[in-house]
């Protein structure tokens, strides 16, 4: 039963009041009073100045009115059936979206710069410059900025006189820059095409990488950059010239850690730079072959390969640069094809497989043709590189081979025993043409050859550096002594030219040292308590001994690079 209204309560429900028009009021529309000089003052200050902001909205929203052109006749045929319709252009019935104009700038060019004594030619910022930018801000045409304020702006300079550049050239000096020290690797370019050596100056970039285009034919791109890398190995050849290093002070600085993009899940076993090229292999008892680009400064990986069945002990390219030798303990060895990926197992040698019971110790010879494998009963076997078949063999007496090592271009190897007996055999002649002994020497542990020189360590830390083009008899002439070590001698490596000798012991940290050979002296400037070596357990000097890596138990390697040779 509906409620009774009071009497003083209009006939009307109050949803009728609600629901009913409101009455007509008379009002006077403010905007059609035209404004004066200090209104439009007022507004500008607040809104912003928006002269042709509300025509180019019409434009968006009906621009089919706002055409020249068309006479009468044409806009009366145009217009709806109910010519008394009025078209209506007001912003009320505009969507959300055209109520907004966005400002574009064309990014063909950037206007020429002007200072007083110089003048820069207007630059396609496509073509030169790189693709165009997704977003730019007009701020940055304010901006002024200073290249002769700080020292490390000045290179960015065209011109000595140059003074201020706006924020749009700053940009596109910095990315040139960045480019000119950082260049797209050419496997990274979806062109294809060899790019050009850019004018560095050399205080600016230590990269060697950059190289000119022999010719202008157009590169396919492998698929694996590795293989696209084998296939220019001139372009890489080491340019270092033949330096006489001063005795006294190693010139040497500490570059990123060789594997730091992909580290070593166990101690590096052996280390071995590519014969031309910047590249740097790696292994150990993680059973992973790795292979670095060694540039400095990434030092990212090139390629990998994983042996599932052998921890690895010893890994070394071949001469040709486009294999790679690694064995570990066992009855076999691997042989890794760069180029196409292939890898062979050797695991017989027909006849002799009581004489090697481990291929984890091995060395290829300078010329490329011969592997010589460390066997066990005093045996050395050499083994044909290219087949991996069983050439011929050489046995010691005196008990066990301690090491060997290939002399000049592969024509002999002397070898030790632990007794300090020295020998040297023929591969041509396939016999001993020479035997002598080390003065003092017991417990030889391992030996190194450059050149005239021939060094032995053992095990109480001693090195003997021996100079073989003066004899006595038999007896090479012993050169200098190194005792700056006390425990075990691990490794020992020569530089290209003999001129350093690189002593180490893994069963101590930091037991490293650098000899100079001409004079017979170790340099006391390097390394430093400060030196991160850790326990070195493998050593090695790229080509043109321009680097140099020690990998220690930790898994790292470290790099260095030595300035004498750079």
């Amino acid at each position: 039963m509906p409620k009774k209204l009071s009497k003083s309560a209009p006939a009307k429900s109050r949803v009728g009041l609600l629901a009913s028009p409101p009455k007509k009021q008379n009002y006077v529309d403010q905007s059609s009073k035209p404004k004066d000089d200090v209104e439009v003052a007022l507004e500008r200050a607040v809104f912003g100045n928006l002269e042709g902001f509300e025509d180019g909205l019409k434009e968006v929203a009906e621009p089919e009115f706002y055409e020249e052109g068309p006479d009468e006749s044409e806009e009366s045929e145009e217009l709806p059936e109910d010519e008394n319709e009025e078209v209506v252009t007001t912003f009320e019935n505009l969507h959300d979206d055209e109520l907004f104009v966005v400002d574009g700038i064309h990014d063909q060019a950037i206007s020429a710069i002007v200072s007083e004594d110089i003048t820069m030619v207007t630059v396609d910022m496509k073509k030169e410059r790189g693709p165009a930018v997704a977003w730019v801000d007009s701020d940055d045409e304010q901006l002024s900025i200073s290249l002769a304020s700080t020292d490390r702006l000045r290179k960015l300079r065209l011109a000595e006189e140059e003074h201020y550049i706006n924020g749009n050239e700053y940009t596109a000096r910095l990315r040139s820059q960045f480019q000119r020290l950082y260049p797209v690797p050419d496997w990274a370019n979806p062109s294809g095409q060899k790019r050009k050596k850019q004018s560095v100056d050399p205080a600016e970039s230590e990269s060697d990488d950059d190289y000119e285009a022999e010719d202008d034919e157009e590169r396919i791109l492998a698929a694996d950059p590795l293989k696209t890398l084998l296939q220019d190995v001139g372009r890489y050849t080491s340019k270092s010239k033949a330096k006489l290093l001063p005795p006294s002070i190693l010139d040497i600085s500490r570059l990123r850690d060789a594997n730091q993009q992909a580290p070593s899940q166990a101690a590096v076993q052996t280390l071995s730079f590519h014969p031309s090229l910047p590249l740097l292999l790696s292994a150990g008892y993680d059973r992973t072959l790795r292979i670095y680009n060694v540039d400095g400064k990434v030092n990212p990986l090139a390629t990998s390969l994983h042996i599932r069945s052998s921890p690895v002990q010893t890994a070394q390219f071949h001469a040709d640069g486009r294999r790679a030798f690694a064995g570990g303990r066992r009855r076999y060895f691997y042989i890794w094809d760069l180029e196409s990926g292939n890898v062979d197992k050797i695991s017989r040698m027909y006849g002799h497989e009581h004489h090697q019971r481990s291929m984890e110790r091995f060395k290829l010879s300078p010329c490329g043709r011969f592997i010589g494998l460390i066997g066990s009963g005093g045996w050395i076997n050499l083994l044909d590189a290219n087949t991996g078949q069983w050439i011929s063999g050489a046995k010691i007496e005196g008990g066990r081979v301690a090491d060997f090592v290939w002399n000049h271009d592969g024509g002999s190897m002397t070898i030790a025993n632990s007794a300090g007996e020295i020998w040297e055999w023929s591969t041509s002649e396939r016999r001993y043409i020479s035997r002598w002994a080390d003065y003092g020497g017991t417990g030889i542990t391992t030996l190194a050859s450059a050149g005239k020189w021939i060094a032995l360590g053992s095990q109480s830390g001693i090195v003997n550096v021996y100079d073989i083009t003066k004899k006595d008899d038999e007896q090479p002439k012993l050169f200098c002594t190194l005792d700056q070590l006390v425990t075990s001698i691990s490794d020992l490596q020569f530089s290209h030219d003999g001129q350093l000798l690189g002593i180490a012991s893994r069963a101590k940290k930091d037991a490293f040292r650098f000899a100079h050979l001409p004079s017979g002296t170790v340099f006391k400037n390097w390394p430093t308590s400060g030196t991160p070596l850790g326990k070195v357990t493998s050593t090695a000097f790229s080509a043109g001994s321009e680097m140099f890596a020690t990998g220690n138990e930790g898994g790292k390697i470290r790099l260095f690079k030595l300035n004498h040779y750079a």
